[in-house]
């Protein structure tokens, strides 16, 4: 599928304000609530739009504890087996594909220290798992989104 400019001010719009009405979104693009409304569909069953989130804020209720793992796969061990292990976590917010000794770098959300060691024991016992190695974030200086 080829995103045209509408399409593309559309996604920019989400990404401004993913809660902002249909009308809204219509007012600033330029076409009508039901054209936007059609557009905004045809995104989301093309796999343009995959998730409508949240970031949490500064004054979020209760403060998350962020951690990288760095999961490395024994001997017959492959990312493919080892992926479904980690879906199975929603505490888990993404996991790249890395060339050299680490297998897949996980960025994992835990609403504690108790909540992390659960996960990352799970994961340690997974099929094909040799090691996994943790990193916590102690602080976030700044955070870009790029898109992939």
């Amino acid at each position: 599928m080829t995103l045209d400019d509408k399409d593309e001010a559309l996604l920019l719009a989400l990404e401004r304000n993913a809660r902002a009405s249909v009308v809204d979104l219509a007012r600033r693009i330029g076409l009508s609530r039901s054209a936007t409304q059609d557009r905004l569909a045809r995104l989301e069953r093309s796999g343009a739009i995959a998730a409508y989130t949240i970031d949490r804020g500064a004054m979020s209720a209760r403060p998350r504890l962020r951690a990288w793992l760095f999961v490395r796969n024994g001997a017959g061990g492959r990312c493919e087996t080892t992926l479904p292990e980690l879906a199975k976590h929603p505490e888990i917010v993404t996991v790249h594909a890395l060339a050299g000794e680490i297998d897949l770098l996980a960025e994992v959300s835990a609403a504690d220290t108790a909540d992390l060691d659960r996960i990352v024991q799970a994961i340690r016992l997974a099929r094909g798992v040799d090691s996994v190695e943790t990193r916590l974030v102690l602080s976030t200086p700044f955070e870009r989104r790029t898109k992939a």
